[in-house]
């Protein structure tokens, strides 16, 4: 792919590099998003609508003079960013354009109402406009790989606790014991699978998982309703998950993402100091 020899490069690599076109990018952004925000109201002016088709029309705009600032497609194509906002800006325009399209009948406002979710992706625009960002982002996309591994571990053990939650705790007279009877909202925590699952989520998260406990002590009851499971067994099963999940796979996943971080860091001040004896 041949070097861009158009005679706007120049200026629009200027325009791109100063701090004003990113500050008022920014602002745009953030006008959009309260925009947004406003939108989910009732009896919104019409104007809104106009301002932010206008904002939408500015970051096409923008996108086109990054693309006349490019030194070579290669390299404007090799930037994921510039594709991140090519992207975010079609998912802007679908809504707009399924509005015009699109019939005003019933099924129609439900299919639009949907499609005005797409609206709030172009927040993630601000992910462009602030360097931070971009370097969190980068931290997550290369610890992925460490945090699935992570997650295949926490998947594992869970699975685990959830079968022997299953097999000891099942009250198979629920409705009957000394808790309020079994609805949606009140079901057996360890009933069936899924729902032990949940339960084990439910003490990861730390909502009310001493309660879980006490409930599921042999006084709550009736005789011959589960297996037979000592108070022992309870309180080290409970505490145990709590143990392992809450605070040993919990400081797995910040070290992956700390150890990541320093990655990125040394990787990033490393194309700073080459990038530096390049202009030298």
């Amino acid at each position: 792919m041949g070097k861009n020899r158009s005679r706007f490069r120049v200026p629009a690599r200027k325009l791109i590099d100063n701090k004003w076109f990113t500050i008022a990018i920014m602002l745009l952004i953030i006008i959009n998003g309260l925009l947004i925000g406003v939108q989910t109201y009732e009896n919104v002016p019409d104007y809104i609508q106009v301002i932010q088709l206008c904002i939408l029309f500015i970051f096409f705009i923008e996108i086109i003079i990054r693309w006349t600032g490019r030194t070579t497609t290669a390299e404007y194509l090799s930037d994921k960013w510039n594709l991140f906002d090519v992207f975010i800006v079609i998912i802007g325009v679908i809504p707009e354009v399924a509005e015009i399209v699109l019939e005003s009948d019933s099924e129609s406002k439900n299919i639009l109402s949907t499609l005005r979710i797409l609206r709030v992706i172009q927040l993630t625009r601000s992910i462009r406009a602030i360097g931070e960002l971009q370097l969190l982002i980068g931290v997550l996309v290369k610890s992925i790989r460490s945090l699935s591994y992570i997650a295949v571990l926490f998947s594992l053990i869970m699975y685990i606790y959830a079968i022997i939650g299953v097999t000891l705790f099942k009250n198979r007279d629920y409705d009957n014991s000394e808790h309020l009877r079994v609805t949606l909202s009140n079901p057996d925590p360890y009933g069936d699978l899924g729902e032990a699952f949940f339960t084990l989520f439910r003490i990861l998260t730390g909502e009310d998982w001493t309660d879980l406990r006490y409930n599921l002590l042999q006084n709550d009851y009736i005789k011959g309703n589960v297996p037979s499971s000592t108070n022992a067994t309870v309180t080290f099963y409970h505490v145990s998950w709590m143990v392992i999940a809450a605070y040993l796979l919990i400081n797995l996943v910040i070290g992956a993402i700390v150890n990541n971080f320093q990655l990125v860091l040394d990787a990033q001040r490393e194309e700073e100091e080459a990038n530096a004896l390049k202009k030298e």
